[in-house]
């Protein structure tokens, strides 16, 4: 594209806790291999949240960075040799990628595990120096080489493809993770506890199963629709029922008086997870998701003894979870109203008060939108 600026707009973390300072930095040069990206939408989610307080560890990056690590980029230029993404499907300048951090694929986790997500020296988008160009903050993003990306099907809208940045790709690589273990199987009752992107996500996979019922428990009642919409067969609104005891209680009754053969954790609350605990049947699975955060609780750990259960955790994803997202939203377009997940647009000025409403939880998920900038 022969119309690419000299420099970008971007919003910076200068300080924790602080708003987003708007400056201007140089687009770098694009080197064999690497991908310059117009930005189109930027998710926030709970991570940016944490990002921004300084609860995540040094070695993902310390201010000032530009955040945001869910981007959907239409690609700007091409470097030398970038040909076509991951599954070998062709991409030129116009097409609408998704990408993964980049991992070292050196290490224990990228060569012996197989699971580059848990790469010991990852290079994290969204975590970077703002002159680097790596978050989704931005007008411009530098993809840089050696960075797995796929290009996003057409039919696929950017409303639907942002959740797939971060929570839908996360929830694929958890429920992998689940079905080494057994997975939902017919007559299961599953619970999903909280009903951010990360549980409605779970939700919507948990009711693509031969599971009896998909509950969800969490709020405020305008998430719980959506979880509706995509699946869920009953809903417990903690606004309205507040107390844990009557919620276990509802679950028991909604299960025959067993409780829930697998318990999906998506709240990041930390009280959730003893509550989750007392849900579960005997032999019943607990998956944790959600709890990203400095959430502790005390637990007494007979539970999992006297009930027999699993404790599965999972987090983030690599570029194989991004693909059968896609993938899975592609076959299903007709069915689910995907970009439900989009709640709201702002400018890239207004970043800082989408983190805000995010925090506040007034939406499900706020973009940065730069489509027409």
């Amino acid at each position: 594209m022969s119309d690419i600026p000299k420099k970008a707009k971007v919003m910076v973390t200068e300080q924790y806790n602080e708003p987003f300072v708007l400056k201007e930095v140089d687009i770098p040069e694009v080197k064999a291999g690497d991908i310059l990206v117009k930005v189109q939408l930027a998710g926030t989610c709970g991570t940016d949240i944490h990002e921004h307080a300084g609860h995540l560890p040094p070695h993902l990056g310390t201010a000032p960075f530009i955040q945001g690590h869910e981007t959907i980029g239409k690609i700007a230029k091409l470097g030398e040799g970038v040909v076509h993404d991951v599954a070998g499907t062709p991409v030129k300048e116009g097409d609408r990628i998704l990408w993964a951090h980049q991992f070292c694929g050196e290490c224990y986790a990228c060569k012996i595990m197989a699971e580059p997500y848990m790469c010991e020296k990852p290079q994290g988008y969204g975590f970077a120096a703002p002159e680097r160009l790596r978050g989704g903050f931005a007008e411009y993003e530098l993809v840089t080489a050696g960075t797995d990306f796929v290009r996003i099907p057409d039919i696929v809208t950017d409303e639907a493809a942002i959740g797939v940045g971060c929570a839908f790709r996360t929830v694929i690589n958890a429920f992998e993770k689940l079905n080494k273990h057994g997975g939902i199987i017919a007559g299961d009752n599953v619970v999903v506890q909280g009903c951010g992107p990360v549980g409605l996500y779970s939700a919507l996979m948990a009711a693509n199963t031969a599971a009896s019922k998909v509950i969800v428990v969490g709020s405020p009642a305008t998430r719980l629709e959506v979880a509706k919409k995509w699946g869920a067969t009953d809903v417990i609104n903690i606004d309205e029922v507040t107390d844990a005891a009557e919620r276990d209680k509802m679950i028991k009754d909604m299960t025959d008086g067993r409780g829930a053969d697998v318990v999906i954790e998506c709240s990041g609350f930390g009280p959730a997870f003893t509550e989750g605990c007392n849900m579960l049947a005997k032999t019943g699975t607990y998956l944790i998701v959600g709890m990203t955060g400095p959430a502790k609780v005390e637990f007494m750990p007979n539970i999992f003894l006297n009930k027999q259960l699993t404790m599965i955790g999972s987090g983030s994803a690599d570029i194989r979870h991004f693909y059968k997202a896609l993938k899975f939203m592609e076959s299903h377009w007709d069915k689910y109203p995907f970009e439900l997940i989009c709640s709201g647009t702002y400018a890239l000025e207004d970043a800082y008060e989408a983190l805000e409403n995010m925090k506040a939880g007034k939406e499900i998920k706020a973009c940065i939108d730069c489509r027409n900038r």
